[in-house]
């Protein structure tokens, strides 16, 4: 009497195993893939805020000034008028922050003398603008001390804004471009920029 085999041959389960584990992997993959991205969008929310409110910062400037009744772009309204550097100028890299410890001057400004931007200047030029966490998880420059470092850089870029007419490119009176830039790298190198006019709107 022939005797059936019912039973799996070697190469049965090894192809079945093959097919198992080429499912596993996709799944890990896509598991993994959804992590990323979730991560991604997490820093790209933190970063589009962080450069947000560098732009709200510097309006806050600019309306306490019209408040007090001094110039427009003046950054301490308690400064010296006459002192240039007393005033936000194109083409300088500033950074901004609140200062929480000072009621009379909340926000500090500080221009970027040394500025440098890219992969290779993260642990270098762009320390000058990295961002910290303080003991009350607000974010600041000051990375000293018991300040928890972050994987954020910012800063904001002030520029001319100009018009053409015809050949000729001519530029804006009482008016700048200003780009808040916010850099992180996890991952992989990520940055965000927002960009906005900010006008003497009060005396155009």
């Amino acid at each position: 009497m022939k005797k059936t085999n019912t039973g799996f041959s070697i190469i049965e389960v090894l192809v079945g195993m093959l097919i198992f584990s080429l499912g596993l992997v996709a799944v890990l993959v896509l598991i993994f893939s959804s992590m990323n991205l979730n991560d991604y969008n997490k820093n790209y929310i933190i970063a589009s805020n962080l450069a947000r409110e560098q732009i709200e910062l510097v309006k806050n400037i600019r309306d306490s000034n019209y408040n007090t009744i001094h110039n427009w772009n003046q950054i301490d309204y308690l400064g010296n008028y006459e002192d240039v550097t007393n005033y936000f100028s194109t083409g300088t890299y500033y950074t901004l922050e609140n200062d929480f410890a000072t009621p009379d001057n909340p926000i500090i400004v500080k221009k970027i003398e040394n500025f440098g931007e890219g992969i290779n200047e993260l642990n270098n030029k762009m320390k000058s603008y990295k961002l910290c966490l303080d003991n009350k998880n607000r974010y600041t420059y000051d990375c000293s001390g018991i300040n928890k470092q972050t994987k954020f850089y910012r800063y904001l870029y002030v520029d001319n804004l100009n018009y053409s007419s015809g050949a000729t490119t001519y530029i804006v009176p009482d008016a700048f471009v200003l780009k808040s830039k916010v850099i992180w790298y996890i991952r992989g190198y990520h940055e965000v920029e927002l960009k906005t006019i900010l006008t003497d709107w009060k005396r155009l």
